[in-house]
């Protein structure tokens, strides 16, 4: 198995596993896609953090949005400039967060009527600072693959609850802020039909405020991790933006810039998980059927979403002489029962996959979003390295953590 140009068994021999893998060539041909949708294109950058990732991003046109100042910090450090990233939450995470968005000139967009009111009462301290700011609205509803990332309707915290805009306007009125922009997501994973819909709800909440130059529809497009299925067509998108463009062009007598900020569209196909089956096990259930297990050097630790979400990622065996396919449970080395690659409703869900042995390697699709920035050092688990391919070219973007870089920050007794 190839990943580009690059054997699976050579990324493996050379950096190790497990060991996060991102394949320049998809991630451009994403990029291109999903730039053709609107007329401004962000990058939900928590759905993968890379510095090169990022780059790639940069190079092609793609602005940022940022959910913590610490994520604004590290693309700036990737080369971006301030007025390309927008800040997204719901809250600033101390006194230190809205000071520096202000000093930096970081465009904030404002999840609840506390942070609109925290942002206006700084600048009025400060003296210092631009007066424009964004809203995050909840518009009643909500979608996405999980009930764990639906980011909208009444039990979900994000967004400042679309009844409550006429308190943003006292807000604003109070503190001398100017409403620029509105800006909506729902979660990850809608349906078309959803989106279209959404998006009309957005512009009629955006007639409201006269001074609006921006409209950011959010991401949640949908992705099928499933390669024996056709992936998810969103070309029609592009004319439900322009259809909205044209709305609000009629209202405001002006242009009114539309945008979208797609995190998992964008890069979860790029991204591989590489790791190693280190043995094999099987029970008998009640009724005396044989159930076999894979356990790999890859857990949750590593890869969460099975786990958090009963995701489906494809995975493959990559070694010589692979035997029949039968039913497998594919699992990991973390000391927890949950710890299964193959799973859904918190229940471990056997998938037809050739029988490997120990020391073949078992790739992970669909690992480009949520993955690696989603790790941890659970059971004392060093973060593995990521690394890039273009072409033939293997480069490492991230080494791998020793037991000494997790173990410095720790204060120990003498």
């Amino acid at each position: 198995m190839k990943i580009e140009k690059v054997e699976v068994r050579e990324i493996a021999d050379q950096f190790g596993t497990p060991v996060y893998v991102y394949s320049l060539e998809i991630l451009r041909q994403s990029i291109n896609e999903i730039k053709k949708l609107s007329p401004v294109t962000r990058y939900a950058m928590k759905a993968s953090s890379n510095a090169r990732i990022l780059q790639e991003m940069l190079a092609n046109g793609v602005k940022i949005d940022a959910v913590s100042v610490y994520e604004v910090q590290r693309a700036i450090r990737a080369g971006y400039k301030a007025e390309d990233i927008c800040f997204t939450s719901d809250v600033f995470f101390n006194a230190d967060d809205v000071n520096y968005c202000l000093e930096n000139n970081i465009y904030c967009n404002c999840g609840t009527l506390g942070m609109v009111e925290e942002y206006g009462q700084a600048l009025k301290k400060k003296g210092a600072g631009s007066s424009k700011i964004s809203i995050r609205i909840n518009p009643g509803e909500g979608a996405g693959h999980s009930k764990k990332t639906n980011t909208g309707g009444p039990y979900s915290k994000h967004g400042i609850w679309y009844q409550n805009l006429d308190k943003v306007k006292q807000i604003l009125k109070e503190y001398g802020l100017t409403l620029s922009g509105i800006h909506m997501h729902i979660g990850s994973g809608g349906d078309m039909e959803h989106l279209k819909r959404i998006t009309a709800k957005l512009v009629d909440f955006a007639k409201e405020f006269p001074d609006v130059e921006t409209i950011n529809f959010g991401g949640g497009l949908p992705y099928q991790y499933d390669p024996d299925q056709p992936q998810e067509d969103i070309t029609g998108y592009k004319a439900i933006i322009d259809e909205r463009a044209k709305v609000l062009r009629e209202h405001f007598g002006r242009e009114v810039v539309c945008e979208i900020e797609p995190g998992r569209r964008f890069v979860a196909g790029c991204g591989y998980l590489i790791g190693e089956v280190r043995s094999l096990n099987h029970t008998f259930d009640e009724e005396g059927k044989r159930i076999d297990y894979v356990l790999t050097n890859v857990g949750f630790c590593h890869l969460i979403r099975p786990m958090a979400y009963g995701s489906f990622h494809p995975i493959w065996f990559d070694g010589e002489e692979l035997g029949p396919e039968q039913n497998l449970i594919i699992a990991g080395p973390v000391c927890e029962s949950g710890d299964v690659l193959t799973q859904k409703d918190e229940e471990p869900v056997p998938r037809k996959l050739p029988m490997p042995k120990s020391g073949d390697c078992i790739v992970i699709g669909g690992a480009g979003a949520y993955g690696h920035v989603m790790s941890s050092n659970y059971n004392s688990q060093p973060l593995i390295p990521e690394v890039i391919i273009d072409g033939d070219i293997c480069t490492l973007t991230r080494k791998r953590q020793t037991l000494d870089d997790i173990m410095q920050a720790e204060i120990q007794g003498g």
